[in-house]
């Protein structure tokens, strides 16, 4: 009985062995960027119905990592005299602006001094509607990659 408890017990343990062996042939899956898309749209003016500005795009980075890129393209309306579109990631900010009824297409990095998950992207455009007073209107939206 004693030579079968050990032959088991050496099986066991060349068993064990092996799967140790595999761990650290095999190692553990990294982690997957992911891709956040998004369309934030402000508007102001009599009731908030004058478009404003328009910003579309996607925002591509792994969760916890410090850098993500971005491309978004964004349009003015019926602003004056321009729409900005700011994405913030982290630390890291980017701002872009367009003047007037153009449309443009921007993209780089963020690059933050801690890791993040998400980018808050916030548009913005300007009027004088209604009474001659110039008024910037905002709207913001989160992208989580």
């Amino acid at each position: 009985m004693s030579q079968v408890t050990s032959s088991r017990f050496v099986r066991l343990m060349a068993a064990g062995a092996a799967g140790v062996v595999a761990v650290a042939v095999f190692p553990a899956a990294s982690a997957q960027a992911g891709t956040g898309s998004f369309a934030v749209s402000v508007k102001g003016g009599y009731n908030n119905t004058q478009s404003l500005g328009t910003a579309t795009g996607t925002v591509t980075g792994t969760t916890g990592s410090t850098q993500a890129s971005y491309s978004v393209t964004l349009c003015g309306e019926s602003t004056y005299p321009s729409s900005t579109v700011t994405i913030r990631g982290g630390t890291a900010t980017a701002t872009h602006t367009v003047y007037y009824q153009n449309c443009e297409t921007f993209s780089g990095d963020l690059v933050s001094s801690y890791g993040f998950a998400n980018a808050e992207i916030t548009v913005s455009g300007s009027t004088f509607y209604p009474g001659n007073q110039y008024t910037t209107y905002t709207k913001t939206k989160t992208a989580y990659f």
